[in-house]
């Protein structure tokens, strides 16, 4: 069987990576002239210069079509499991016991996708071996992409072109997670048709709930409670009873989080409470919870009760290995608004204005609205009228829902 061009590319990034010349390479097997074209992929050469080639690297490039065929078939099922939410762990690791093996292979850029999806991050091969990828593949190295990009606005470029490619829900929903982090989010409530009538005829109940959950969770950003609940009610009744049913957890912090911002501080804490009980697990959703829990009771005169969960805030911060930004200024104008007069301090103004600019660099523009009141009302305590106007300004134009 002729070998795909994926080799050639394989072969030349291998040797770069080892610092060795093609004639280094190929002496005794070819001439240097014709290595390059393998390179390259303007020849298609026998099986046999291939194999010598990588050996002569120390690499066994993967020929056995059986055993590829089946890597080949666990590879589709990963991809399956992915667009539907099931349990793709499994797969992974199963597929990971080869890794060499699928690392030089045709099945490499599937395998390099697949690991992007799992481990978090784009590997940089992925850029260089572009070219050589069929149109799923290149759909699904757009959306890693703009899970790498979130806050820019390449990310909606990157997911409209996977969904032209895949046309699925998974892809909806994928673009709908784009235009939120970009406050589009009347473009969010434009897609509900297209994405009820994709996942129906799929069958896909997950990416319906996940759909109705992003609808709602753009309501609650611009803090719409009744449209808000609608579609929360929607996604929870879709969850119940099924393998998802800890997603609620994402509800009912959004539903505390949008509490907060109504003064609606007894129904904050209950479904802050809910959102705990239904099994928060990672550090930076914990701490998501802390800061709301503080906020909500500092906000309803619970300053001492609110000290338990900025000591847990404090504590997290000083564990995480990732740390940043955004997380420790939310925790230090936490901290502020346990002073009195708070509002009449230029260090808590300044410490404001360090937090826009790590909201709008590390987080969507949800976790900015959240703090649009407070925000607002701190410039104006401290005659800061025009920045008042222009940062009310600059939210409204960001609100296109």
């Amino acid at each position: 069987m002729r070998q795909n061009t994926i080799a050639g590319a394989l072969l030349r990034m291998e040797r770069i990576r080892q610092d060795k010349g093609q004639k280094e390479i190929c002496y005794g097997i070819c001439v240097p002239s014709y290595m390059s074209k393998i390179e390259h992929g303007s020849v298609c050469p026998d099986d046999k210069i291939i194999a010598a080639l990588f050996e002569r690297l120390g690499i066994v490039y993967e020929e056995n079509e059986q055993a590829l065929t089946e890597w080949e078939t666990k590879t589709e099922d990963y991809f399956y499991r992915l667009q539907y939410c099931l349990d793709t762990e499994t797969v992974y690791k199963e597929l990971a016991e080869n890794d060499t093996v699928l690392s030089y292979s045709r099945l490499a850029v599937d395998w390099l996708l697949i690991k992007g999806f799992e481990e978090g991050g784009t590997p940089e091969l992925l850029e260089t071996l572009k070219e050589y990828m069929r149109p799923k593949q290149l759909a699904y190295y757009r959306i890693l992409q703009s899970w790498e990009r979130q806050s820019f606005p390449e990310s909606v470029e990157y997911c409209n072109e996977a969904l032209r490619i895949l046309g699925n829900s998974f892809a909806i929903t994928q673009l709908c997670e784009a235009y939120m982090m970009q406050g589009d989010y009347t473009a969010i409530h434009r897609m509900e048709n297209k994405l009820v009538a994709t996942a129906v005829e799929e069958g896909n109940t997950y990416r319906l709930a996940d759909y109705f959950f992003l609808n709602g969770t753009a309501y609650a950003c611009l803090n719409l409670e009744e449209m808000m609940l609608l579609y929360y009610e929607r996604s929870m009744r879709l969850l119940q009873n099924t393998e998802w049913k800890k997603a609620s957890a994402d509800l009912y912090y959004n539903m505390g989080a949008t509490y907060i911002s109504l003064k609606k501080y007894d129904l904050s804490l209950k479904y802050l409470d809910m959102a705990e009980a239904s099994g928060v697990s990672n550090l930076s959703d914990s701490m998501a919870l802390d800061h709301k829990k503080a906020v909500a009771l500092i906000r309803s005169g619970n300053k001492e009760q609110a000290g338990i969960y900025l000591e847990k805030m404090r504590v997290r911060i000083a564990q995480s290995e990732d740390k940043n930004e955004a997380d420790i200024l939310k925790y230090e104008e936490a901290c502020w608004e346990c002073k009195e007069n708070f509002m009449d301090d230029p260090a808590y103004l300044e410490l404001l204005e360090k937090l826009i600019k790590a909201l709008k660099r590390e987080r969507h523009f949800g976790h900015l609205y959240f703090y649009r009141d407070i925000i607002t009302q701190a410039y104006t305590r401290q005659r800061k009228y025009k920045k008042a106007l222009e940062f009310e300004q600059e939210i409204s134009s960001r609100i296109q829902g």
